[in-house]
């Protein structure tokens, strides 16, 4: 009797968790790490490539009332790193060189009217990488995103060493 009992409850077991699907996470940033850079809760998304699993955009958004703020990370392996870098890096023009942040790293102010854009762009061996940190409140200070943008790639490049 008892065996019959065990044996059900695992059956059951296995049909709640066969209904449960698992979540895709960003392989470069957990959503506590992307929230405490935004300030608070984030919503998080993955798309990966449809070409390599290796290859993903994460996006986390934090939303306060009706401001928003957004970290965004691109990565793509590159088949000639050389020379495909530099379609990623016409994405930053005016663009500051960083250094310690994986290979060619640059930094640069892509904001439009009423939004705070900074991006880096960079690579570690044959994967570039773009991170963009976005925001439309007009109160927030250029320097802070940029700081964000700039903690974001560390953190990415790290991963991709």
């Amino acid at each position: 009797m008892k065996r019959g009992r065990l044996a059900l409850l695992v059956l059951l077991g296995f049909g709640v968790c066969g209904m449960c699907a698992a979540e895709e996470t960003c392989p470069w940033m957990n959503a506590a790490t992307a929230g405490g850079l935004l300030g608070g809760d984030v919503t998080a998304t993955v798309n990966s490539s449809d070409k390599s699993k290796e290859d993903a955009t994460c996006d986390f958004v934090h939303r306060q009332g009706p401001l928003v703020q957004e970290l965004m990370i691109e990565v793509r392996t590159m088949a000639a790193p050389g020379k495909d870098l530099a379609n990623f890096l016409v994405r930053c023009e005016k663009a500051t060189p960083l250094k310690a942040i994986g290979n060619e790293a640059v930094v640069c102010d892509v904001s439009k009217p009423g939004e705070i854009v900074e991006q880096v762009v960079g690579r570690v061996r044959e994967r570039a990488f773009v991170i963009r940190a976005t925001s439309d409140d007009p109160r927030a200070a250029q320097t802070s995103f940029r700081e964000k943008a700039i903690k974001a790639a560390e953190q990415v490049a790290g991963n991709l060493f």
